[in-house]
């Protein structure tokens, strides 16, 4: 004699197929980027060219000054929050082959005139503001947009450079004297949009 355990399986799994023909398909997403927001502040159009799928490769400062390249970068960015944010991911392998996972979420406050990015770190587990309305900056000119967050005298810059709708360049560099001074690029990665 069956168990209940196998009884109650079977009959899930005859009534699952059963319903499987009848029920409706899941609605597949509108795209998988989501739309920009009527209400969006006009200012999230800064960072709209990163929404889409991108692929890379790049180089890295290592601490003997020289550089290492790399290949495999994948950069998704997308509409969140309604259509008035942007979360962009950022995959890729670490030096020493693991995967590395980052995310970064961006909103205009128009309430304080200010950004708002917020970078999460899900490789080496944190989350740190770049950018709010007391601390750190956005600029865009000609064609590039220029984030630099502070934490003290040290201020991290990250800047990408459109070279057209299918194109940028991201890099960053460190300042460990306030921004007067900033070190060679540590990393400098090619994007291409792919989707």
């Amino acid at each position: 004699m069956a168990t209940p355990r196998i009884v109650l399986l079977a009959a899930a799994l005859a009534f699952g197929i059963a319903t499987s023909r009848y029920a409706p398909a899941a609605a597949p997403a509108i795209t998988p980027y989501g739309h920009k927001s009527a209400q969006a502040p006009r200012q999230l159009s800064d960072f709209s060219f990163l929404v889409g799928k991108w692929q890379g490769s790049g180089k890295t400062r290592l601490a003997d000054g020289s550089y290492a390249q790399f290949a495999g970068v994948t950069w998704i960015g997308r509409y969140i929050l309604n259509g008035t944010a942007i979360a962009d991911e950022f995959h890729a392998s670490t030096a020493d082959g693991k995967a590395y996972l980052g995310i970064s979420f961006r909103q205009f406050d128009t309430q304080h005139h200010s950004w708002i990015i917020e970078y999460l770190n899900v490789t080496n587990s944190f989350l740190r503001r770049q950018v709010d309305p007391g601390s750190g900056s956005v600029s865009v000119d000609a064609g590039t947009v220029v984030v630099v967050s502070a934490d003290g005298q040290t201020k991290f810059r990250e800047s990408y450079r459109l070279t057209d709708k299918n194109h940028y360049t991201y890099r960053a560099a460190t300042s460990r004297d306030g921004g007067r001074n900033w070190d060679p690029t540590s990393i400098e990665i090619s994007m291409v949009k792919v989707e």
